[in-house]
């Protein structure tokens, strides 16, 4: 089996419905309430056990209800949570989202737990990222952590991807040590020093990313798909036509995806493909971890997997 590694955040999130954005000092009526377990990291995490790929996490909650939700979520996808650690007198990170009628979200975050993330929980877990076919990491903890996490992984030749969210300033070496750096339009205007709007317009700026730094750029374009530039190549991914209830962890369940086909010996292109297909089912509901498919649900529905 295929084994992943995933250091990043874990939030509880809390989905309201709302008709439209409320104004300055309005009390808006939601129409429907939700929550769910999130962060970039347990999402990512869940995606990846969720289509059996062995994988392991290592993150910070706090010693709460919501911490104790997170964590369940993850083991019941078939996640290892033995470096998950418990921290006293800090809450569990935590998402308000605001979900509107067109599918499209505002969210506001809490770091809470998260950012008591420290270079020795990933120490610790240095034996398994050494065993670890890739490296998965986003920027919802310590940027300090993130770069160290990178090193091990290098290090230990295992290889990285590096989901750029949110966009902070990193060195040209770290950027390098990534195989795989994915990032939306708003990431990816962040590190090519210009706006995208269009696949066109990715596809240029990402593919003289890919060019420079000798690794694979991946852009998610929502709706607009996704585009991959690396050394093989560019190209274009159009999205999976679906229907659109609400877009929270449509780019986890992506970076899920596309892991579960690299270390299933798909391409660059046919990972993207595939992952795609898992956004695809992971917008139909509200929330993210519980509305990722399975294996099985992508073998059933598109004949992949």
């Amino acid at each position: 089996m295929k084994k992943a590694v995933v250091a990043g955040s874990m939030n509880y999130d809390i989905f309201l419905t709302l008709s439209c954005v409320p104004k300055v000092g309005e009390t808006a009526n939601a129409k429907d309430s939700k929550s769910s377990a999130g962060g970039k990291g347990a999402n990512q995490a869940v995606q990846a056990a969720k289509l059996g790929i062995e994988t392991h996490m290592i993150g910070c909650i706090g010693n709460d209800q919501m911490g104790s939700a997170v964590k369940e979520s993850l083991m019941a996808a078939g996640a290892d949570c033995t470096f998950v650690k418990t921290v006293e007198a800090v809450e569990t990170g935590m998402g308000i989202v605001d979900v509107f009628p067109d599918g499209t979200v505002m969210a506001v975050i809490s770091h809470g737990a998260n950012y008591e993330m420290k270079e020795t929980d990933v120490d610790a877990a240095e034996h398994v990222i050494k065993e670890a076919d890739l490296m998965i990491l986003q920027l919802e903890i310590p940027k300090k952590v993130v770069e160290h996490a990178i090193d091990i992984a290098g290090r230990n030749h295992t290889k990285i991807l590096l989901n750029a969210a949110p966009a902070a300033e990193l060195s040209e070496e770290i950027i390098r040590k990534c195989h795989y750096f994915v990032v939306n339009e708003v990431e990816a205007s962040f590190y090519a020093g210009r706006e995208i709007t269009s696949p066109e317009e990715a596809v240029e700026s990402l593919s003289g990313l890919a060019d420079t730094y000798h690794n694979c750029w991946i852009g998610t374009l929502g709706k607009n798909g996704a585009v991959v530039c690396s050394k093989n190549g560019t190209k274009i991914i159009p999205a999976i036509e679906t229907t659109v209830v609400e877009t929270t962890g449509a780019g986890d369940s992506f970076v899920g995806g596309f892991a579960y086909g690299i270390l299933h010996g798909m391409t660059e292109f046919e990972a993207a493909e595939f992952a795609a297909h898992c956004s695809a089912i992971t917008i139909r509901n509200i929330g993210a971890q519980n509305s990722m498919p399975a294996l099985k649900d992508l073998q059933m529905e598109y004949g992949i997997g």
